[in-house]
Order: C-alpha cells, then sequence, then structure tokens
C-alpha cells in the first residue's frame, strides 16, 4: 500500500485481546488506512487491551487526539 512505509519510529499499538486470534501479537507489523495524514501507515503491536474491549486498536500516542473512526482499513504486514 502506498501508505505504508518501513520506516516506524514509535509507532505502537494496543490490541484488542479477540484480535490476537487474527495474529496481531506482540511485534506484529500493522499497515493503517483510512483515519488521516498523522494516523495512517504502519504502526507495531506493542501492547494488549483488557479484556472487556473488543475489535479495538488504540494508538499509543503522546498527543490529547481522541476519536472513533468508522471504515478504516487494518492489515497485518507480512
Amino acid at each position: 500500500s502506498d501508505v505504508c512505509s518501513s520506516d516506524l519510529g514509535h509507532r505502537w499499538i494496543a490490541v484488542s485481546r479477540d484480535l490476537e486470534k487474527l495474529g496481531y501479537t506482540f511485534g506484529a507489523i500493522v499497515c493503517i488506512e483510512g483515519i488521516n495524514k498523522e494516523f495512517d501507515g504502519d504502526w507495531i503491536v506493542q501492547d494488549r487491551m483488557n479484556k472487556r474491549f473488543t475489535k479495538r486498536i488504540d494508538f499509543l500516542v503522546n498527543v490529547g487526539t481522541m476519536g472513533k473512526w468508522t471504515n478504516v482499513k487494518i492489515e497485518l504486514n507480512e
């Protein structure tokens, strides 16, 4: 994909535990598209969320950006 690159820096996400069964495990590289220029691109799974959450990804960033997005494409990079 055009938005995903190999320059990851500290682009970390936490995933809900139900996504681990689909391969979104610690260290996996995930391409995310459909949010905005700042958040689209490759992210690395570095944490897991509390078991009460399902079908979620949490961006681990230092800014006060919050939101809920729909029609976002996520894909594991091989």
